[in-house]
C-alpha cells in the first residue's frame, strides 16, 4: 500500500516520522542510572578540605554514552577562587580507580554562595560506558576553595541505594552505611541516552534517503 503512494507523499511521510522520533528521544529515551538531586540534604563535605570526593554509579544492561552529569554544589567562600574539576573514574576493588575522562572545569566564582544548586559538567565528546559496570564521579579542587558537595541520607532515588561514596579524609563508605550514620551519598544525577532510540531514528532517516534516491534516478 505504501509503495503505491506518489513518491513525494512517501518522502513527506518518512520525513515526518523521523522528526517525531527525534523529538521523542529527550523525553522518553534518556535513561537515569543515578539521581538524588531532589532528596532532602543532610549535610555537605568540603571539596578541598575532605577531597577529592567521589560517588559511584552503575550502568544498566545496555550501557550507554555518558555526555554530562550534574552535582549539587555551593560556595561558602566566594572570595577564594579556584577551579572545580570533575572526572569519570573506573572502579577498582570497590574504590575509585583510574581517570577515564575529564569533564569541563568550573571556576568556584561561578558557583552560588546563596544556596546549593545543581551544576552541569560536560565531556568534550561522549564516553561509551560498558553494560552492568560500576564507575565513579570524582569532584576535586584544583587549589584552595570553599566549595561544598551536598549529601543526603535519602536512598530512595534511582540507582542510589547500592552505591558508595568516597572522600580522601574518610575513605569508601557504602551509601546504606553512610545514611545509617546520619551522612549519606553525594547528590548528583547521571543519565545515559539509550542506544536503541538512535537506531530507530537511523532507520527512519535511511528510509527517507532511499525514497529520495529512487526519485532522483
Amino acid at each position: 500500500m505504501f509503495s503505491k503512494l506518489p513518491t513525494f507523499l512517501r518522502t513527506a511521510l518518512l520525513s515526518a516520522s523521523a522528526c517525531v522520533l527525534l523529538a521523542a528521544i529527550p523525553a522518553a529515551q534518556a535513561g537515569v542510572v543515578y539521581s538524588n538531586l531532589d532528596a532532602a540534604q543532610s549535610g555537605s563535605d568540603a571539596v578541598y578540605g575532605n577531597g577529592p570526593l567521589a560517588n559511584s554509579f552503575t550502568t544498566g544492561a545496555s550501557g550507554g554514552t555518558l555526555n554530562a552529569i550534574q552535582a549539587l554544589l555551593m560556595n561558602l567562600g566566594p572570595d577564594i577562587v579556584s577551579d572545580v574539576q570533575v572526572n569519570l573514574l573506573s572502579s577498582s576493588s570497590g574504590a575509585p580507580g583510574s581517570t577515564l575522562a575529564a569533564f569541563n572545569s568550573l571556576s568556584s566564582a561561578g558557583i552560588s554562595s546563596a544556596g546549593f544548586a545543581a551544576y552541569s559538567f560536560s565531556l568534550a565528546s561522549g564516553y561509551n560506558l560498558a553494560a552492568n559496570t560500576t564507575y565513579w564521579i570524582e569532584v576535586i579542587a584544583a587549589d584552595v576553595n570553599a566549595i561544598q558537595w551536598s549529601y543526603s541520607s535519602d536512598l530512595s532515588g534511582v540507582g542510589v541505594a547500592g552505591e558508595s561514596s568516597y572522600s580522601a579524609a574518610f575513605g569508601v563508605s557504602p551509601n546504606a552505611q553512610a545514611a545509617a550514620d546520619g551522612f549519606g551519598p553525594y547528590q548528583m544525577a547521571v543519565e545515559l541516552p539509550e542506544p536503541g532510540s538512535f537506531a530507530l531514528v537511523g532507520l527512519g532517516l535511511a528510509g527517507v534517503l532511499v525514497v529520495r534516491r529512487r526519485k532522483q534516478s
